[in-house]
């Protein structure tokens, strides 16, 4: 198992989230799940097993038994024994040692996977910590000081150092430029309006969604019925301030969703901190398919080569 020295400022179990429910629960999951992903794949695991996503400053661990491990994401500065530990890299921890993950130089969230992934118990077919509902991951809420997380058995390997291009890892600001889709509520002039300029990342931001500086002119209807949400929406509250949908928003509302952010594009919105700037580029349907289709036939070759390299060593 390892243990929580210190728990930063939000640290909490994550996986690929919820899937195909209908029961008003929001899908949640790793907000970066690229990052998800790759790290994953370092240490030889299931691209969906759960792993600590941490999130601006993260935490000190340590092992109580020999690991292989993985960070991914965001820059962050850490320390495996006091030497650098390396972002993208699949490292072997032995027992005893302590891990001491700082600050991120920009970006917000990475995410450290432990081969076996973490073994904490499924709630509605995921390891996912929903924080505002309070359930799944370690009793619904932030790691804690004192706390103890143990992972699933996995056939040992050779303590191998794995490693990925940097260029793999998802983008990260401190300037952002969002792919995105329009809705039939997306009049020509407020198209224009919250396409022809920046938007700054506002201290508003949480697992739930993004609130960004900068008005624009909005229509709000007090009869307007609620509607599905779904992570990427850009929504237009009364006060003209648009906000980003994360994997923990809602999964209805009332405000007018004028854009959707490609789903190539989505991963960068877990990467936005307070001081980024972010602009909306119009594409075509077309063209947001090939583009995630694209991402997608890479991440898969990097998943499938690992696969092989886990297998063959």
């Amino acid at each position: 198992m390892l243990e929580v020295l210190r728990p930063g400022l939000q640290t909490t179990v994550q996986d690929a989230g919820r899937r195909a429910l209908a029961l008003g629960v929001p899908g949640g999951g790793a907000a970066d799940p690229v990052a998800l992903r790759l790290a994953n794949a370092l240490v030889g695991n299931p691209a969906g097993a759960a792993g600590l996503e941490v999130t601006l400053t993260g935490p000190t661990l340590r092992f109580h038994a020999d690991a292989l491990i993985a960070l991914c994401g965001a820059p962050f500065r850490a320390a495996l024994e006091g030497q650098p530990f390396p972002l993208g890299w699949a490292v072997p921890v032995p027992a005893g040692a302590t891990l001491e993950v700082g600050t991120a130089a920009r970006g917000l969230r990475a995410v450290l996977a432990l081969r076996g992934g973490l073994n904490v118990p499924e709630v509605l077919g995921s390891r996912a910590t929903d924080l505002r509902a309070g359930f799944g991951g370690l009793e619904g809420r932030p790691l804690q000081r004192g706390d103890r997380l143990g992972w699933s058995e996995l056939p040992r390997v050779t303590p191998r150092r794995a490693f990925l291009s940097p260029t793999l890892h998802t983008p990260t600001g401190p300037v952002l430029t969002l792919r995105v889709l329009s809705t039939p509520e997306a009049t020509p002039a407020l198209l224009a309006a919250l396409t022809e300029r920046p938007f700054g990342v506002s201290a508003q931001a949480d697992r739930m969604g993004v609130r960004l500086a900068g008005e624009v002119p909005a229509e709000h209807d007090p009869a307007r019925v609620s509607l599905p949400n779904v992570p990427g929406a850009v929504q237009l509250p009364p006060d003209g301030r648009p906000i980003l949908l994360l994997p923990d928003a809602g999964t209805h509302g009332g405000y007018p969703t004028p854009l959707v952010v490609a789903a190539v594009d989505r991963p960068a919105l877990g990467q936005l901190r307070p001081g980024d700037q972010v602009r909306f580029q119009p594409v075509t349907l077309e063209a947001a398919h090939a583009a995630l289709r694209a991402r997608e036939r890479t991440l898969r070759g990097v998943e499938a080569a690992l696969r092989q390299w886990y297998k063959e060593g």
